[in-house]
């Protein structure tokens, strides 16, 4: 019960690790092709550039390739543990910004303005580059542009370096092409990431069917266990009323004194009435916990009243168990609704009483957490030397009815717990549980808040 849908990753999010798992997976670099274009820039250059620039510009193309390649590889295991996206995309955008410089090393090292050429060749290699590379990488702009702008910026100032009105020409046609294919990447941009949120607000939706279905799976199981639960806690006083009223006829149809009698079958019925009337008591509040239609009545709560309260009423329990109760009173104020705070505890209390064997003890007290938010680290604390619970059944214990599984492993309506669960989430604060077969259990009300000189409940 009371169980919080997981909230999703939000549509940025949800973006980038699309885009990283896009360029960890499905962008194949064509290195044959490249290999054989690089080849042929090389041999331009031959003749026209120093072989040892050629060598450092060709080789060095090579291995920016390669460690893209063992980029890749080492980052597919990350991602497929559902981390290392950011990486992904920021190493991306470097390998773009070194391709793209690399390229542009090609102008400035081939580019000749006397050689018309020389010319046409570079700009055909940038703008194939180019072209070939808008599509790829426009799914992320910023990759996108440091590919492009090393590769043609250098281009255009070497032709408006040039100073003639061909190249002059030619670099304003050259601005025109590189504003171009930033529109057209800006438009891919957008279909990349209008597909992007269909695809979240679809995996949002499937998600939210699942958790429906969870939930109603859930809901099905409990109203399994509630009717069990219902039809064994309700017809044992019925049967117990019925049988006694029958009692009762017998005892007018004799005409006998039987007042002694009629007295104790008159308690056994009040008491079968009352176990009803608790039964349904407790039924409504947990109704009205679930519905949240209850009004919280916050004040300054002593906790050494509450102490003393709780300790007052199960001495005669504890004594009758052969248990030792140790309650040690704190001086502690807390902001919190008096009667819930009060049902909380008796709860835990009663629970930890039932389930500790004779001659042990349970402890009630206060202690501080620091995990929690400063101003509700306050925490009070029920342990007990009972059996322990295995760690698989402590996420059922909150659950209503839960006990039905296993009715000889508790006396309870498998009700006590679910509500102080239910009424500690009012409150803001949580139960923790600790527990471990053989070596008893601890149950912790976590997140109340203290009252100070200038504090107010929130």
């Amino acid at each position: 019960m009371f169980k919080r849908k997981r909230a999703g990753p939000s549509l940025q999010s949800y973006e980038e690790q699309a885009f990283a798992l896009y360029f960890a997976h499905e962008i194949h670099y064509p290195y044959v092709s490249i290999a054989l274009v690089s080849l042929v820039a090389a041999w331009l250059m031959v003749g026209h550039v120093p072989t040892l620039v050629i060598a450092i510009w060709f080789f060095g193309g090579a291995a920016l390739s390669l460690l893209r390649e063992a980029f890749v590889w080492h980052m597919k295991p990350q991602l497929a543990q559902g981390r290392g996206y950011r990486t992904i995309l920021r190493g991306f955008a470097l390998s773009s910004l070194l391709t793209g410089i690399t390229w542009g090393a090609f102008a400035w090292l081939y580019f000749d303005p006397q050689r018309p050429l020389s010319v046409l060749m570079v700009g055909s290699y940038l703008a194939g580059h180019v072209g070939g590379a808008v599509t790829p990488l426009a799914i992320y702009l910023p990759a996108f542009y440091l590919f492009l702008l090393p590769i043609l910026l250098p281009y255009v100032v070497l032709l408006v370096l040039a100073g003639t009105q061909e190249h002059l020409v030619l670099a304003g046609l050259s601005t025109l092409f590189l504003l171009s294919m930033a529109r057209y990447a800006h438009m891919t941009n957008r279909l990349h990431r209008e597909s992007m949120r269909l695809r979240h607000e679809n995996q949002k939706l499937i998600e939210d069917l699942g958790f429906r279905k969870a939930e109603a799976e859930n809901a099905s199981r409990t109203k399994s266990l509630f009717l069990a639960g219902i039809s064994h806690d309700l017809r044992q006083p019925l049967r117990a009323i019925a049988m006694y009223t029958g009692f009762l006829r017998h005892s007018a149809a004799q005409g006998a004194d039987k007042r002694e009698a009629v007295a104790q079958t008159a308690s056994k019925i009040e008491t079968a009435v009352a176990s009803i009337q608790g039964q349904v008591g407790r039924l409504l509040e947990l109704s009205r916990l679930e519905s949240g239609t209850l009004a919280l009545n916050l004040e300054a709560v002593p906790l050494d009243d509450v102490f003393t309260h709780v300790e007052s009423l199960f001495a005669t329990q504890a004594q009758a168990r052969g248990v030792r109760l140790q309650v040690a009173a704190p001086r502690h104020r807390v902001w919190a609704d008096r009667g819930m705070l009060d049902s909380i505890v008796q709860n835990l209390v009663s629970n930890a009483i039932k389930h500790t064997d004779h001659g042990r003890s349970v402890y009630l007290g206060t202690r501080v957490r620091t995990q929690y938010p400063a101003g509700q680290q306050l925490c009070i604390e029920v342990r007990d030397a009972g059996s322990g619970v295995a760690a698989e059944r402590i996420p059922l214990l909150f659950d209503a009815y839960r006990s039905f599984d296993d009715r000889s492993a508790s006396e309870s309506h498998g009700l006590g717990l679910a509500i102080a669960k239910a009424q500690a989430s009012y409150l803001g604060c949580d139960i923790a549980v600790a527990s471990q077969p053989g070596c008893g259990s601890t149950f912790t009300l976590c997140g109340l808040r203290p009252v100070s000189a200038d504090a107010a409940p929130a």
